[in-house]
């Protein structure tokens, strides 16, 4: 019994760890293109290599510590799938303002997204946000989520 606890453990932690290294690798990917781009700036960039870094350490860390009888273990297997469950089971929960967690953070990633790759939606850009240094740009201020401020992402609020 402590055999088969222990062996969901690590799945968990195994779990866990994968999300955090494809996570960390997407926005490395979104990172090295902004940075490329010249639409975000290197904290952004070194942030994603050290979360993708740690991730993946730990991972091999832990692959290494593990025997290799438990790794095909049922109890491990069921464990893997832990925190992607609990991540899809919260998603469905509520905010405060009612909307609920998993389409906000897919929008609010989207909107991330769009800001550190310089992308526009409404005809190429407002034409003025790439002449500037990346801490000058209008369009890349810290985002608010809320909708009605993206209609037009370049222009400046009063």
């Amino acid at each position: 019994m402590v055999d088969a606890g222990l062996s969901f453990g690590v799945g968990l932690l195994i779990g866990g760890l994968a999300l955090m290294l494809g996570w960390g690798l997407l926005w490395l990917v979104v990172g090295a293109i902004g940075l490329v781009r010249h639409t975000c700036g290197w904290a952004i960039f070194m942030s994603s290599v050290s979360s993708t870094a740690i991730a993946g350490g730990a991972m091999a860390g832990l692959f290494w510590a593990v025997d290799a009888a438990r790794l095909s273990s049922p109890a491990l297997h069921v464990g893997l799938a832990g925190v992607p469950l609990a991540l899809l089971v919260v998603g469905f929960r509520r905010l405060e303002d009612g909307r609920r967690i998993g389409p906000a953070f897919v929008e609010g990633s989207r909107l991330m997204l769009h800001q550190l790759l310089g992308v526009h939606e409404e005809g190429g850009g407002c034409g003025h946000c790439h002449e500037q240094a990346v801490e000058e740009q209008p369009c890349h201020q810290k985002p608010c989520f809320e909708q009605s401020c993206h209609e037009k992402p370049c222009e400046e609020k009063l």
